[in-house]
């Protein structure tokens, strides 16, 4: 069963810093050890091309660090 957090975050876009649409917050990575969340899964635009983008992939969502968020509010706001 999807937590609170999972409910409110996910399905949210994810923009770079220019504000252009990225993808959807599809799903989040948590260290088992110490329960902080390492990196989010974004499904991202079809029109994006994924070799173009400095992060790997994962079962087809993009794995972008925690490191690079910058915001969450209404968008998943990224550093760069």
């Amino acid at each position: 069963m999807p937590t609170t957090f999972s409910l409110e975050i996910l399905r949210k876009k994810v923009i770079d810093i220019a504000g252009d649409v990225l993808g959807t917050l599809a799903d989040f990575s948590i260290d088992e050890v110490s329960g902080d969340v390492v990196d989010i899964l974004v499904a991202v635009d079809s029109s994006i091309d994924l070799n173009m983008l400095p992060w790997d992939t994962v079962d087809g969502l993009l794995s972008i660090p925690i490191e690079e968020i910058d915001n969450i509010g209404a968008k998943v706001q990224l550093k760069r």
